[in-house]
């Protein structure tokens, strides 16, 4: 009597190949999720900042010419308009636009590395997911849900009036000038805002 030979064990063979078939469903998924980022490029940050600074430049802009013709009117009443004293208070009040205005480029450039950061975070995320479920269309509806969702609005936060501060120091400033210091307004207690943090624009909210 012949014994028949025991059945072919195959189940390796057959998880490999599933193994297979999942990881062509993740890399389809990643596939999916790298279309819908595609456009979160170099020039789509550059937009943005580009309009971040496009809507408060004109603000401070316009800040400091209101403040310019308002210290005018101040030094022309006191009689320094003309003096060494409301010189430099003038190159006071230019140097103070001057850091105001940086400390938007600076908040600018925060704002981008936030939202740059936020959107790789979000990839991150979905990547893993897909790793996860290795199911091509979720990740595909996933990713155009979260592309759609971190479309940045465009700036409308008015700025606070940025030269408050100044004008709440200039009669301290003008008086140190008086007495003949050469101490300028920005060591007498006049605000600058521009520090280090770069978070140096006051927004309203």
């Amino acid at each position: 009597m012949c014994s028949s030979s025991p059945p072919r064990d195959n189940s390796a063979e057959i998880a490999r190949q599933q193994e297979a078939e999942r990881q062509a469903r993740i890399a389809e998924g990643q596939t999916k999720i790298d279309e819908q980022f595609v456009g979160f490029n170099d020039d789509f940050y550059n937009d943005y900042q580009t309009k971040y600074n496009n809507y408060y430049y004109p603000q401070i802009d316009d800040q400091y010419d209101d403040a310019r013709k308002r210290l005018t009117l101040q030094l022309a009443r006191t009689g320094n308009l003309t003096s060494s004293a409301g010189a430099n208070q003038m190159g006071d009040l230019q140097e103070y636009y001057n850091d105001q205005r940086t400390g938007i480029t600076n908040q600018g450039l925060n704002s981008v590395n936030e939202l740059r950061a936020n959107i790789d975070s979000q990839k991150t995320q979905l990547y893993n997911d897909n790793r996860s479920a290795a199911d091509p269309g979720s990740a595909a509806a996933a990713a155009a849900s979260a592309a759609s969702n971190l479309q940045p609005g465009v700036p409308d936060s008015p700025l606070a009036n940025m030269f408050s501060a100044f004008f709440g120091n200039a009669g301290n400033a003008a008086q140190g000038y008086n007495a003949g210091t050469s101490q300028r307004s920005t060591n007498t207690g006049v605000q600058n805002y521009n520090n280090s943090s770069g978070n140096s624009t006051r927004i309203v909210n």
